[in-house]
């Protein structure tokens, strides 16, 4: 009898248990979807978690906390767990004792909003007759199982005729439209399902690519050997934005083995940088700027414009230099606007681009717009403010169009808000000044 109520007991506080869990994944889960606590969450993650886990959850000292690989749990409320309790031997510190029980649940809906790649994935190997045999019956099943590291391992085969697929949950961008891209796709048998539904293959031949969903969908890939050769089997396939600019995230081994190592990050610590690799969306010929106070700005050569402005971390320019460059440099910090939206002289005129030269460690650009000398540079000692200067060699007056963003308050040099179009008369020393405040 004793017996008998000790296990009923025990039952009731396992489904009480398990009942609160649930509440918890599901709370926890909303969370993720609200930008409010994301962005609380971001950043009380990127001051305390970041220097282990890397600002982009990559991983570093710590463990990628975007992939499918979680050594102490994935779900909602085993992280929040995780978090509050740490992890001492490895040096994780229990952070339930700093932050609140709110402070803690948005640190996780963050993590979890940057999910990515597959989760429980499964993968299952079939044998064929020959290259012509597409016949899938359960008699040719040879080989199944799981792969905890969430990439699709096309190096499985160890037979020269074969169909498999690889199918699990799958997490894309929420915020973007992403797609599946095959690299070197000709003449692969190549399919792929989301939710059950086959997904129209676009892109070309030898560059097939097909759209994904938003968010979590149940994915899908089939690759049949055919008449590929046995060297060119083991597949390359990445998930891009769409116009093919950015290697988001591996999806097969492969492709994770290629972009490992390959982030290589230009920050400015003790004085400004100077950078001319190319930059994702912004036009050519753009030279970007970094400075201290982590805030960055791009200045045109050819149109003499400022193309773009974000603060934090200045680039990765490691897409740029990996293999034969054919991918853009990413600012690493928070866009605050980019070309077409710009800093530009009205009317708008050809500009000749003199070059530039370091003042007191502060990059100073020179060009001529009607045979008018300007010279331009940037300071900050914040990341919230930058101020732009021209100099100028003669007396006439500077009127520049400004982007309308709506997080920036823009100042003359008496602090006065100015709007849309900045005619301004420069003062006694030549120069003109615009000062750009970014609101919270």
């Amino acid at each position: 009898m004793k017996n008998g109520v000790f296990n009923l007991v025990l039952l009731l506080l396992i489904l009480s248990s398990d009942l609160m869990a649930n509440e918890v994944n599901q709370r926890l889960t909303q969370k993720s979807l609200s930008p409010i606590e994301i962005k609380q969450g971001q950043q009380l993650f990127e001051q305390v978690c970041a220097s282990c886990h890397s600002k982009d959850l990559s991983g570093a000292s710590g463990f990628n906390l975007k992939d499918a690989e979680w050594v102490h749990g994935n779900k909602p409320e085993a992280i929040l767990h995780n978090v509050k309790t740490g992890f001492a031997n490895a040096g994780m510190p229990a952070f339930g004792a700093i932050f609140t029980e709110s402070q803690l649940e948005s640190i996780v809906a963050y993590v979890i909003s940057k999910r990515e790649g597959w989760d429980n994935l499964s993968y299952k190997l079939y044998q064929l007759n020959g290259e012509h045999d597409k016949e899938i019956t359960a008699d040719k099943l040879v080989k199944s199982g799981s792969l905890p590291k969430g990439f699709a391992d096309y190096s499985i085969p160890e037979i020269e005729h074969y169909f498999i697929e690889f199918e699990g949950d799958f997490y894309a961008p929420k915020n973007m439209d992403s797609q599946l891209w095959l690299q070197w796709g000709f003449p692969h048998e190549y399919n792929v399902f989301i939710d059950g539904l086959q997904v129209h293959k676009g892109g070309t031949a030898w560059f097939p690519t097909w759209g994904l969903k938003r968010g979590k969908q149940r994915l899908k890939v089939t690759y049949h050997s055919g008449t590929s050769k046995p060297g060119q089997r083991n597949l390359i396939v990445y998930v891009t934005n769409l116009d093919m600019t950015i290697k988001l995230f591996a999806l097969s081994s492969r492709a994770e083995q290629i972009m490992a190592g390959k982030n290589y990050e230009i920050t400015a610590s003790n004085k400004a940088v100077v950078e001319r690799k190319r930059i994702n969306e912004l036009p050519p010929y753009t030279i970007s700027v970094g400075l201290p106070s982590k805030i960055n700005y791009a200045f045109n050569t050819k149109s003499c414009s400022i193309v773009g402005l974000w603060s934090g971390d200045m680039l990765n320019i490691g897409p740029n230099i990996d293999g034969r460059g054919d991918f853009p440099s990413l600012p690493l910090g928070d866009l605050v606007f980019k070309y077409p939206k710009q800093i530009k002289f009205e009317p708008s005129h050809s500009c000749k681009y003199l070059g530039y030269t370091t003042l007191n460690d502060v990059p100073v650009f020179k060009f001529q717009i009607q045979n008018e000398t300007y010279q331009f540079w940037g300071e900050s000692n914040s990341s919230k403010e930058i101020s732009f200067y021209w100099q100028l060699t003669g007396h006439k007056n500077l009127r520049l169009s400004l982007p309308q963003v709506d997080s920036i308050q823009w100042q003359d040099h008496n602090g006065k808000t100015v709007e849309n179009g900045f005619d301004a008369m420069p003062n006694k020393e030549q120069q003109v000044l615009l000062k750009a405040v970014i609101k919270q």
